[in-house]
């Protein structure tokens, strides 16, 4: 039998508990500061999908409803939302001849739907071109009409963090929509491509 020592050993000394403190505080700094970094990213991403998804879901409600859609771009405010054909209250407005709302995109007779403010999360919207013409300020819409069909437009969307663009493009006829890494400007068909 092995005699017992009065100094038995029965936990962790103070030197111990105090370096896995600082070792845990550590790893859990270099986690906040990966998962930081990636936050913004993904708002990025997460913006440029939504754009897409709304795009895509105001063209099928243009069709379903056999009415025109319209989606608004404040460049001013980084905002964009979709005016609907129906007002506030129910029912569905008559035409815009009968209300003042041709000129007033902030009317809320009409419902709206969809409304984003991107400029809350830090990304602004650089520019829509909407059938060759470049918009950089001001308030700017595109039309969805009952048959699906649009004019082509670009909207590029800028995260001032990482300072990068995303370009999101609209097909008129078919409805796709296609994404572009930066500013994507689509070359002008001249006769020598239909040879």
């Amino acid at each position: 039998m092995r005699p017992t020592s009065n100094r038995a050993r029965h936990g962790f000394s103070l030197v111990e508990i105090m370096v896995v403190i600082v070792i845990l505080g550590l790893m859990s700094g270099i986690a906040l500061v990966s998962w930081e970094a990636l936050f913004p990213n993904q708002e990025f991403h997460t913006a440029v999908r939504k754009l897409s998804d709304v795009l895509h879901s105001t063209r099928s409600e243009a069709i379903a409803r056999s009415r025109e859609f319209r989606i608004y771009y404040d460049l001013e405010n980084d905002v964009y939302g979709v005016r609907t054909p129906f007002l506030t209250g129910g029912g569905i407005a008559l035409s815009d001849e009968d209300e003042d709302l041709r000129t007033d995109p902030t009317d809320r007779v009409r419902l709206w739907v969809d409304e984003n403010d991107l400029g809350r999360i830090g990304i602004d919207i650089l520019s829509v071109t909407i059938d060759d013409t470049v918009y950089r300020d001001g308030v700017v819409y595109v039309r969805f009409d009952a048959l699906g069909s649009s004019s082509y437009h670009t909207i590029v969307l800028h995260q001032q963090i990482f300072d990068r663009s995303f370009t999101v493009e609209a097909l008129p006829l078919t409805g796709d929509i296609r994404f572009h890494e930066g500013v994507f400007e689509r070359e002008i068909a001249d006769e020598g491509d239909f040879d």
